[in-house]
């Protein structure tokens, strides 16, 4: 316990958010658990037969926990210890994505609903690009073309177009908000958390008929990434330093085509010519 607590105190030095930081400690307390002080090669292999028979997680999940697993078995200097990744076949495709469209529908909803909080708050993600706990850095004392931030113990700056601008400055004076975040709880005066802003996203979504499945942490931040495209084909190294990415590969996620897309593009192709 003393070594998890330490554990967590380093990813706590190292800036990880709260919520990141629950499930490292979630996750080491439970393979501690299992280990019962056995730290043999044979009790801790056997660790990945817990996360998928009992716990029923999915390839996915696991190679998260095994990543976390094996950070922390590299603090303790146990390196010889750790978990092989499950081997996954990566899909060269996103099953549901949010079209332009869905945006429209989502923003006009929000706005019918007079929820002028989550309204604003999509618009930032997607014209911004921005992370969704990065939200917390637009204040009335930020409020500027460039707002600058720190993000994993590194700096970067988010681009505010002018309009927003203008939009955001508006909103605030219309509802009186004079300093702090942009986005106050009625009852703490605090950011509202993104929990409570994505339950109002997807009770948007269902009133707009926009696949809820479609709505989810990253989003509006893929939704950018494809129009950035769009509009500067193959600019990737730019993109990436847009939405913080020290790796290109990481900036690919964003930039997989939906298969219905794909569809349309291959039968687009005349082969008659």
């Amino acid at each position: 316990m003393n070594d998890l607590d330490s554990f967590i105190f380093k990813q706590e030095e190292d800036e990880l958010s709260e919520n990141t930081i629950k499930q490292y400690r979630h996750i080491v307390f439970e393979f501690l658990n299992f280990l019962d002080n056995d730290y043999s090669k044979l009790k801790v292999n056997s660790f990945k037969e817990y996360m998928s028979e009992k716990k029923k997680l999915c390839p996915r999940s696991q190679n998260l926990w095994i990543i976390i697993v094996n950070k922390y078995l590299k603090f303790i200097n146990k390196p010889e210890l750790i978990l092989k990744e499950e081997k996954i076949q990566k899909e060269f495709s996103i099953k549901e994505s949010l079209s332009i469209i869905d945006y429209k529908r989502l923003l006009r909803y929000a706005k019918k609903r007079g929820d002028h909080q989550s309204y604003y708050m999509m618009k930032i993600l997607a014209m911004t690009g921005c992370r969704i706990s990065e939200l917390k850095y637009f204040t009335i004392e930020n409020l500027n073309t460039n707002i600058e931030i720190k993000s994993k113990s590194k700096f970067r700056e988010i681009t505010v177009v002018k309009p927003l601008l203008r939009e955001l400055r508006k909103y605030a004076r219309s509802q009186k908000i004079k300093n702090g975040t942009l986005f106050p709880s009625s009852i703490t005066g605090e950011m509202i958390t993104f929990s409570c802003f994505w339950k109002r996203i997807k009770k948007i979504a269902g009133a707009a008929r926009v696949n809820k499945k479609k709505v989810h942490a990253h989003a509006f931040r893929h939704l950018f990434a494809i129009k950035f495209l769009e509009e500067y084909p193959g600019n990737l190294p730019q993109l990436a330093d847009i939405l913080g990415h020290s790796s290109i590969e990481t900036t690919r996620i964003y930039t997989k085509l939906t298969r219905s897309t794909k569809e349309k593009m291959i039968e687009s192709i005349n082969f008659n010519k």
